[in-house]
């Protein structure tokens, strides 16, 4: 990719200011609307509105995989660019091979589509093409995925595997208790993975017991946090969480993440993976099932709407901006949809006893009518039998 987009994100913090490098940028002739000069443009529009950093790398990955493809094929101004050219390069992906030597999921296809289809009509947008060649391209078609909660003794489980049996001192309590805030954070709120790396010790509020979440596209939103994991959050602060003399100590002084890693730096991304691939191990979860940070946001939404949540309070506390996403949610694993069945059955719930009554076997009520009858089919009212 010509353009180069890099970010370093930050947060409300001197120490670590937003810092974005964008590499120079030349305007194409006029008349001309070469694809390498459109790619770099559109990205430079994205950052100029301040997309998130996971937008912008979406974006660069796609046009990174699309404008080899177009050259290939001879494609260098954007007019050139037809329908049958896309549908190719979709076909292409999906035969493609991953870093693991796997094939690229149908869902991978997918997102790659939909920044493919957001680019073109970029180009319709801004009148570099008289029509998008992706306005007749359908989309690949996805699975619904089943959504599958962490259920609350697995979760209990979680807990305890926090604790590592064949650690101990106080950097073993220090990870144990952080660990265990981190799960309750995320059991109990749903952020994201970025969010929640992203947590300064400004961000909770002790006296009202809330938490700032800066969300996608810096939007900041209030989450109030439950009894149990308010007390977690407050014991891994106040008894576990590195001093400002200990940070001075590491070399980092004034670092005020909220969660910190061993050398006392703000836990990244990696960090908590690496936290969820030991927990998988400790608790031998199942190799078929996933377990994530993400994983945790669909257990809070669903759990909150099976607790009788509504899906708009649902969708603030989520930081979604669509609702049809939230409504996902609604979609529950068919262990829980079977569970809410017999919780809320209306049969149930209706103050009479099923008990013998109604009409009797049919077999049963035609042999009494012969007996009262005295005979068989066709037979007068007290003839006498033969």
């Amino acid at each position: 990719m010509v353009a180069r987009i890099h970010q370093q994100q930050g947060k409300r913090s001197p120490q670590t200011p937003r810092q974005t490098v964008v590499s120079r940028y030349t305007p194409p002739p006029k008349g001309e609307h070469l694809l390498r000069h459109c790619i770099e443009e559109y990205l430079l529009d994205h950052w100029s509105q301040n997309h998130s950093p996971k937008t912008l790398e979406w974006h660069q990955l796609t046009l990174r995989k699309l404008e080899p493809f177009l050259e290939q094929q001879g494609i260098t101004l954007v007019e050139e660019i037809e329908r049958v050219h896309l549908l190719s390069w979709l076909s292409e992906l999906g035969t493609r091979t991953g870093a693991h030597g796997k094939r690229l999921a149908a869902r991978s296809v997918n997102t790659y589509a939909r920044s493919m289809r957001a680019f073109c009509n970029w180009l319709e947008a801004r009148g570099y093409v008289s029509r998008s060649p992706a306005a007749d391209v359908s989309m690949p078609k996805v699975g619904k995925p089943l959504i599958r909660i962490i259920e609350q003794e697995e979760f209990k489980r979680l807990l305890q595997a926090c604790a590592s049996l064949s650690e101990s001192g106080p950097l073993a309590d220090y990870h144990a208790a952080r660990n265990r805030a981190i799960l309750w954070l995320l059991y109990d709120t749903g952020i994201r993975l970025a969010e929640l790396c992203g947590l300064r010790l400004v961000d909770l509020d002790r006296k009202k017991g809330v938490i700032q979440v800066q969300g996608k596209g810096e939007k900041e939103r209030q989450i109030a946090l439950g009894r149990k994991a308010l007390r977690a959050l407050l014991l891994y602060v106040d008894h576990y969480r590195p001093t400002a003399e200990q940070l001075a100590e590491m070399g980092n002084p004034g670092e005020d993440h909220l969660f910190l890693g061993e050398r006392g730096c703000g836990l990244t991304r990696r960090g908590v993976d690496m936290l969820f691939r030991r927990l998988r191990q400790r608790v031998a979860w199942p190799e078929e099932r996933r377990l994530s940070p993400h994983v945790f946001r669909h257990t809070f939404a669903v759990r909150y709407l099976m607790l009788g949540g509504d899906i708009y309070t649902l969708q603030a506390l989520l930081g979604h901006e669509d609702i049809a996403t939230i409504k996902e949610y609604m979609h529950l694993s068919n262990t829980a949809v079977q569970e809410q069945k017999r919780k809320f059955s209306p049969g149930d719930h209706v103050a009479v006893e099923p008990g013998p009554g109604g009409r009797k076997p049919w077999q049963r009520s035609r042999e009494s009518a012969r007996s009262k009858q005295g005979g068989g089919r066709g037979r007068k009212p007290g003839a006498a039998s033969v």
